[in-house]
């Protein structure tokens, strides 16, 4: 492919109705490889990346790239427009494609059947058919297991264009990525390195702003000693020359000799004053224009409680099917502090599992907290609205806990609908509002930004209830969980884990 690029100039954006700005006047000039947009759910990621492709207007500004743009949403309700004519080309390069990520012939027959990484798998492939200049993948990690980011990332790194990445998996930000545009609260910082490396560099610029700031308000608060000295001197002298009462010490130190010797030392005591004040209001607009992040602590508690039952899941050994695949399990059993994961490869049957057992639950739903992998658009306006109908004190305490998991209250209250990761965090928010038996949850990691990830980690380390997840975030699940629910060529282990 030819060299490609996207200048992105002096661009903003606000939505119709808001009253703050999604994207603060930004610009970027990228050229070809991938590039990592990261920070905060709610920060404008996906509103730039809709900026870069034309499918938003900016209010001002422009966006010029070589070529055409395609933006590959985070969500897959829906098979992309192009998926026709992906399947139907049989040139030796997309059969490759297809071949890397491993795509079935008939998944283009089957779209509401596939599991969501399938469905992920399948429009990115489509997506990259496309030979678009500009290429904007949001959050396309989301859903796929282990082996399907590796085919993913490998795929990522056959395309030649300008590529726009929206992510939090920091293993394959830095695999990929030569550039990192960083979203702070308004600021967007561009740092020509990947991702570990760009934090690195935000860290250490933050901490020589926040050290030079300090230098400079030492310097200030000293001149500004000096100034109000050399006023009190000046003073001083002034009241000599008006006749006020002065002390032989006062008469002494200022040598006193005649109007004319004294009317000098005045002038030249006035002149002091002055320049020391000058000097004092630089320092001061010198301090003021060093300027720096203000970094704010999160964390939230999960105010759970043992079940008063035996069991919340008691399930005897049996044969579940689940649409088109059947599958054996051992007893299933789910007490009132164990902590399960679920895993299993994409298309397995996790998700259906998690329904299927819904009804099975020993557990009010007042003492149950069911967050599913997948929010829809409904399901976020939905809990906007949950939300708004609280009393003053409970949406005070539920838009804390969104602030405290890295959003802002305001945005997500001005907003007509959420992002999917902050409707998964006003969704967390809300169920927090209770003192769960058990917590459910699908995929959690999917749409949040890494500090609310690590923040929502914690939270569910030190909450004392049942607790099952479903995820590919080994890590999470290795700092979460002891119990492993597992399913493989249909059939479902437990096990409890080392």
């Amino acid at each position: 492919m030819y060299q490609t690029y996207l200048r992105i100039s002096n661009v903003s954006y606000t939505y119709p109705g808001s009253t703050q700005q999604a994207v603060p006047t930004v610009s970027l000039n990228l050229d070809s490889g991938w590039t990592a947009f990261t920070g905060a759910n709610g920060c404008g990621k996906t509103t730039l990346l809709k900026l870069a492709t034309g499918l938003l207007t900016p209010d001002t500004g422009s966006v010029v790239s070589s070529g055409t743009a395609v933006y590959c949403s985070q969500r897959t309700d829906n098979p992309p427009p192009y998926l026709d004519e992906f399947l139907f080309d049989w040139s030796s390069e997309f059969i490759r494609l297809r071949d890397i990520l491993q795509i079935g012939d008939d998944w283009g027959n089957r779209w509401v059947t596939l599991s969501y990484g399938e469905r992920r798998r399948l429009q990115i492939a489509a997506a990259i058919w496309t030979r678009s200049a500009v290429l904007a993948l949001d959050e396309p990690f989301n859903h796929l297991d282990t082996d399907g980011r590796s085919l993913l990332i490998r795929s990522m790194k056959e395309y030649r264009g300008c590529g726009l990445l929206v992510s939090h998996d920091r293993h394959a930000m830095d695999e990929l990525c030569t550039s990192c545009v960083l979203f702070f609260p308004e600021e967007i910082q561009l740092y020509r390195t990947g991702y570990t490396s760009a934090m690195k560099a935000d860290r250490e610029r933050r901490d020589y702003l926040v050290k030079k700031r300090k230098r400079a308000g030492s310097e200030y608060l000293r001149l500004k000693r000096d100034a109000r000295k050399k006023m009190i001197q000046a003073r001083t002298v002034q009241a000599h020359l008006s006749g006020k009462r002065i002390s032989f010490k006062d008469i002494c130190k200022y040598n006193y000799d005649g109007p004319s010797q004294y009317t000098s030392r005045v002038q030249n005591a006035g002149r002091r004053s002055r320049e020391a004040t000058a000097r004092a209001e630089r320092a001061l607009e010198h301090m003021e224009s060093i300027t720096y992040r203000k970094v704010y602590g999160v964390g939230v508690e999960l105010s759970g409680e043992g079940s008063t039952r035996n069991y919340l899941l008691d399930l005897p050994p049996g044969m579940i099917h689940l649409g088109e695949i059947t599958l054996s399990h051992p007893q299933l059993e789910i007490h009132s502090e164990d902590r399960i994961t679920l895993t299993g490869r994409n298309g397995t049957g996790k998700t259906t599992l998690l329904n299927h057992l819904r009804p099975e639950l020993n557990c009010p739903e007042e003492k149950l907290i069911w967050i599913p992998q997948e929010i829809t658009a409904f399901e976020c306006s939905g809990y906007l609205e949950e939300a708004k109908k609280l009393s003053r004190e409970s949406l005070g305490h539920v838009m804390t806990i969104v602030r405290r998991l890295g959003s802002d209250p305001e945005r997500v209250l001005s907003s007509s609908v959420p992002s999917p990761g902050e409707s998964r965090k006003l969704s967390l928010a809300l169920g927090l509002s209770k003192t769960p038996w058990l917590v459910v949850m699908d995929e959690p990691t999917n749409h949040m930004d890494l500090p609310s990830v690590e923040c929502l980690e914690k939270a569910l380390n030190d909450y004392t209830g049942a607790l099952v997840l479903v995820s590919h975030d080994r890590q999470f699940l290795s700092n979460t969980t002891n119990t492993q629910w597992n399913i493989r060529d249909g059939k479902l282990s437990v096990s409890k884990k080392v």
